[in-house]
């Protein structure tokens, strides 16, 4: 191949949609959320379809991609089989207050036995206090108070009598708000007290052995006054008691009929036999607690604690129109697995603990799908561990979170089922990641639906592609957009994907082009946007980006950077590098040099030796070193010291796109002949001395264009890349007339030779022999000196 025919034409660079094509395929109506996705469709619907364990789905790919578009659109018709699905509620636990239980019903009915429960407990608490203010009650009350009372006054009347006999009188003594009972002696029919004796004693008027005596039967008679009242407040317990007795009979048909509607609602079934014990539990704990409820409550707080105890904590339903979807975009561990409200230092937490548990996302989406992303996921602290043990066990145990101020929770809440299926979207290589790093994931997350960045420049995809910018530009109410637009977006949709037959499925990028697009219209009063809107539009967007840019022309301009781009040199090569950014990248020509003599250092890279090259970088130099001996030095030792630099370079090198600029820098220093340096070359070398492709193709381009624009174009400028980067090869709109008129070439190469002839004029076979005489010579030098 000559060094004309390694040329790329003018139509083999151009590269552009065709107007007529876009027309074709614009089709009304077409709209298609699912745009060149199939693969990922497919795993998705894989996941979707199969309940098995550990069927959870992962979402992988860039952001922008889609990925939420599509699982909401394969999501939109779904219908949860509720026959599998089960309202979930927490109630008191009356034998163990810190475990409150978990109530199973049938979907949709939890928040029908919740509300009726509420109705039942408020029913039979007004009809109680209706009971308490009936004659019928405060007769039969009157009656065990009366025959209470009569006992007792006749027990009291018995002691005062033996009291009278011992000498000695009942009284009462009023302390404050208090009154108790006393003994008093009495001494001629009349009562003394024990001081005004001891007074009568020291006047020698009262006996003091009788006084003694007195004190002696005194205390024994307090003994005998003590077990009277021990007996009298037992007496007044079972009074109490038969009182409560008769409140808990009054208040037991009540509360059997209130409760009747309830258990016919929990038919007899096992998957009911909590809810119905339940309600046992509750009948016999408002018959024990019937004298509290049957009385008017010290304070709305009282009355509010006493019945929360009956309150029913709904925490999952499936109402007819619950959503199965349930996207949590801020996935805290109480958000996702819910939590324990927190109370006061002084508040007892086995008092309707059950109604302190808060449910979670995992409870909304029981049936359904819960969504998440990755990165939010990870960043909450326990919120990925405690998700994985949720999916392992298939239990949801609401819990304090475990980075919580106020320490675990003394409540353990029983554990329910976890029927539901974790989606996560995560982006480039996470899947990867996490499938090597953490055993438990690849069990989980068996299903991993992989987005790509491109899609084939198909019809179909075509089509679809188009559709989805009209689709956007009326739902945003944009400026209309015409044939020879889209072919502009269309073209730079290709160019984000690298590739001539691909599209980038990036529609964010798309969406805020064609904003900009209608942004920069309006601005200059159009009424539609057209090709030459979205070409200002992309150069406006690389014009707010270009700032470091045209910051290096400046140096170039200023000589600060020194660059050849005319006339030949030994030991030279323009390479090209890219600057990426993240949201715009940029080439940079960069000079690449080599120097050559007889010694035994072999190729000494300097950016390795200064700490500034990659991993990537450190191999593509082994190889130039393997393809060095391949060609040169098969028959011969290799009797070299050379060293290969990137000029002004002060910033970690990587990659291996600088292979060819090295190895020919390296064999003109060896051979002593000069390459142009009006010609700047891209390209990976294998050991076989074939050219292999590189990224950054477009940008390298322009980069050296522009380098000759400031220094001078002379006609003969040009750029040699890899052939099989000619897909990816996109000039910009500003180079258009230099490449059609001939002043800017582009040369595609398979091999080292010919990137050899294009760049010195001779031929692969006069340069190698070149080489090799160098390198013998070298060979025997070495050779001498050793002698």
């Amino acid at each position: 191949m000559t060094h004309t025919e390694k040329e790329l034409t003018v139509g083999q660079i151009a590269f552009a949609v065709s107007e007529e094509r876009i027309k074709k395929l614009r089709i009304e109506g077409r709209k298609n959320p699912l745009i060149g996705q199939q693969r990922a469709i497919e795993a998705l619907e894989l996941g979707l379809g199969i309940r098995a364990d550990g069927y959870n789905i992962f979402i992988m790919g860039a952001s922008g991609t889609g990925r939420r578009t599509v699982l909401t659109s394969l999501l939109a018709e779904y219908k949860a089989n509720t026959s599998e699905l089960q309202d979930i509620a927490y109630v008191y636990n009356f034998t163990k207050p810190l475990e409150p239980k978990a109530l199973f019903f049938p979907p949709g009915t939890g928040g029908y036995f919740a509300k009726n429960l509420k109705s039942a407990i408020e029913s039979i608490r007004r009809q109680a206090l209706q009971i308490t203010k009936s004659e019928v009650f405060a007769a039969a009350r009157k009656r065990v108070i009366s025959r209470s009372e009569t006992d007792e006054n006749q027990v009291l009347a018995e002691f005062e009598t033996q009291m009278a006999a011992e000498g000695f009188k009942l009284i009462q003594i009023k302390d404050d708000d208090a009154q108790s009972m006393d003994l008093v002696p009495v001494i001629k029919g009349r009562a003394a007290s024990f001081d005004e004796l001891q007074e009568l004693v020291g006047r020698g008027k009262f006996p003091l052995q009788q006084l003694n005596s007195l004190r002696e039967r005194y205390y024994q008679c307090l003994d005998r006054m003590a077990d009277l009242f021990k007996i009298l407040r037992e007496k007044r317990r079972a009074t109490e008691k038969q009182i409560r007795a008769l409140k808990a009979e009054s208040a037991s048909p009540i509360i059997d009929n209130e409760l009747a509607m309830l258990r016919s609602l929990c038919k007899k079934t096992p998957e009911n036999t909590e809810a119905l014990n339940h309600l046992d539990a509750i009948r016999e704990d408002l018959l024990a607690r019937a004298a509290v409820f049957m009385e008017p409550f010290k304070s709305a707080a009282h009355k509010k604690a006493f019945f929360g105890r009956y309150a029913v904590n709904l925490v999952s339903e499936h109402p007819a129109d619950k959503k199965y979807i349930i996207h949590e975009e801020v996935p805290t561990f109480p958000n996702l697995f819910g939590s324990i409200e927190t109370t006061g230092a002084t508040d007892d937490i086995s008092i309707n603990g059950h109604l302190k548990l808060r449910p979670g996302a995992v409870h909304r989406a029981m049936g359904g799908f819960l969504i998440l992303r990755l990165q939010d996921l990870l960043q909450e602290d326990g919120a990925w561990t405690y998700l994985k043990r949720v999916l392992q066990s298939g239990k949801i145990e609401i819990q304090a979170p475990p980075s919580s101020i106020h320490g675990p929770s003394l409540l353990k809440p029983q554990a329910v089922p976890a029927k539901l299926k974790v989606v996560i979207i995560g982006g480039l290589h996470s899947y990867d990641f996490l499938y090597q790093e953490d055993p438990d994931f690849q069990k989980l997350f068996k299903v991993c639906a992989e987005f790509d960045n491109v899609m084939p420049l198909s019809d179909q995809n075509l089509g679809e592609f188009i559709a989805f910018c009209d689709d956007f530009i009326q739902k945003n109410t944009l400026l209309p957009i015409d044939e020879g637009g889209l072919a502009r977006i269309t073209a730079h949709a290709a160019r984000l994907a690298e590739y001539r037959g691909m599209l980038t499925t990036r529609f964010i990028a798309i969406s805020d082009l064609l904003t900009e697009a209608d942004y920069q219209a309006r601005k200059n009063g159009e009424s539609a946007i057209t090709y030459g809107t979205v070409a200002k539009t992309i150069e406006r967007r690389n014009y707010l980006h270009r700032l470091p840019e045209e910051k290096y022309a400046e140096m170039i301009q200023s000589k600060e950077i020194l660059l050849d781009v005319s006339g030949t040199s030994i030991g030279k090569v323009n390479g090209l590098a890219v600057q990426d950014r993240g949201y715009h990248a940029f080439g940079i020509p960069v000079a690449v040099t080599a120097q050559a003599a007889p010694g035994d250092a072999g190729v000494i890279n300097i950016e390795r030796e200064s700490g500034l090259s990659g991993e990537i970088y450190d191999k593509a130099h082994l190889i130039i070193q393997g393809l060095l001996h391949r060609r040169y030095a098969h028959n011969i030792p290799l009797a070299l010291s050379a060293s290969i630099c990137f000029e002004q370079s002060y910033t970690e090198v990587d990659g291996d796109s600088a292979s060819c600029a090295e190895f020919f820098a390296l064999l003109s220093a060896i051979a002593g002949i000069p390459l142009r340096q009006d010609i700047a070359i891209t390209g990976s070398l294998n050991q076989l001395g074939d050219v292999q492709p590189v990224g950054g193709i477009p940008e390298k381009i322009e980069g050296f264009f522009d380098a000759c624009s400031i220094l001078g174009i002379t006609g003969t400028q040009g750029v040699i890349i890899p052939r099989r980067n000619a897909e990816n090869l996109f000039i910009p709109d500003r180079m258009n007339e230099a490449v059609t008129s001939g002043r800017f070439h582009i040369w595609a190469i398979d091999t080292a030779d010919e990137g050899l002839e294009i760049l010195s004029g001779t031929s692969a076979k006069e340069f190698g022999d070149k080489v090799y005489a160098v390198l013998e010579d070298y060979a025997k030098r070495m050779q001498k000196c050793c002698k």
